[in-house]
């Protein structure tokens, strides 16, 4: 669907900024671009999204030219665009005027677009203060993905939308983007969260304007190495598993979600309070000495034997 072939970009300073960008997002994905501050990420996803040109190579969304400004509006109507401040995003002091807007432009008669608003507005839950002037910042980020999506694009581009939210903003924001993506839209999404490429089908790690790898999710785990070369630290969840694989505890997960891991453990506790032969056994307290109160952990040779993660 989107497809940056040989991409560079400078600056008006001449700073380069992006360096032979070779990237492509096919229709219904979940991609997720991560680096550290500085790696490019932003000015990627306003290439990716015709906001910017590039200024060696060629980027294209659905066989447009990002270059054809003759073809900006249908353009628009392929792809959007959600920022990590909303109030960038908001023109006017009424949602309703705000998703309105966007509405306008392309040419639709006012019932179509009352039509439109409402269904969006369910969608994201925030039908309930249309009319509002005062709103949280998560409450206006829910807005500004209600304008992008009012366009009925095939895909938005998140630029770390979750940036000025708080913890329960950014969990509530996050999980939108993954019921949007459920529901069969095309998602890009920018962040230096590390946590929430989770989400994601695949993972392109960015540092320095240059694509140094791109993971599918299951193969993230055993190229932690490379997260870390490029200075980012691996999701606390498999930061987790890794570091229990080491110990010999080797736990396997279908899905990167918290839920996954803890019935996994919880599995593999029970599987060990049961022992060799099946039939569990009532946990015993080992009485403790002097020394073991002060003495340090040190791993086990080997991996931990059977049973001792219990």
């Amino acid at each position: 669907m989107i497809s940056a072939q040989n991409v560079d970009y400078r600056y008006p300073s001449g700073k380069r900024a992006l360096s032979g960008i070779n990237l492509s997002v096919e229709r219904g994905e979940f991609v997720a671009v991560v680096g550290h501050n500085g790696s490019g990420k932003s000015t990627l996803a306003l290439l990716l999204s015709g906001l910017e040109y590039p200024t060696k190579g060629e980027v294209t969304v659905n066989g447009i030219s990002t270059r054809q400004k003759n073809r900006f509006l249908e353009l628009r109507k392929q792809v959007g665009i959600v920022f990590q401040n909303p109030e960038n995003q908001l023109v006017f002091e009424k949602v309703r005027d705000d998703i309105t807007f966007g509405l306008k432009n392309i040419g639709l008669e006012q019932e179509a677009i009352d039509r439109r608003i409402d269904a969006i507005t369910r969608k994201l839950h925030i039908e309930h203060f249309t009319d509002s002037f005062a709103l949280s910042m998560g409450q206006k980020q829910r807005v500004a993905i209600a304008s992008v999506l009012a366009m009925e694009p095939e895909c938005i581009i998140f630029d770390e939308p979750t940036a000025m939210l708080d913890p329960k903003g950014k969990k509530e924001i996050h999980k939108v983007i993954v019921e949007l993506h459920e529901q069969g839209l095309t998602i890009v999404y920018v962040t230096n969260v590390i946590d929430e490429v989770l989400s994601a089908d695949r993972i392109v790690i960015l540092e320095n304007g240059v694509i140094k790898g791109e993971y599918r999710r299951g193969e993230l785990f055993d190229n932690i190495g490379h997260l870390r070369e490029a200075g980012l630290e691996p999701p606390l969840i498999m930061d987790l598993l890794f570091r229990l694989k080491q110990r010999g505890v080797n736990v396997v997960v279908k899905r990167w979600a918290i839920e996954d891991v803890v019935d996994e453990l919880a599995g593999y506790i029970e599987q060990c309070r049961a022992g060799p032969s099946g039939i569990e056994q009532p946990p015993t307290e080992q009485p403790r000495t002097e020394q073991s109160r002060t003495e340090p952990y040190r791993a086990v040779p080997g991996g931990v034997p059977h049973g001792e993660l219990c």
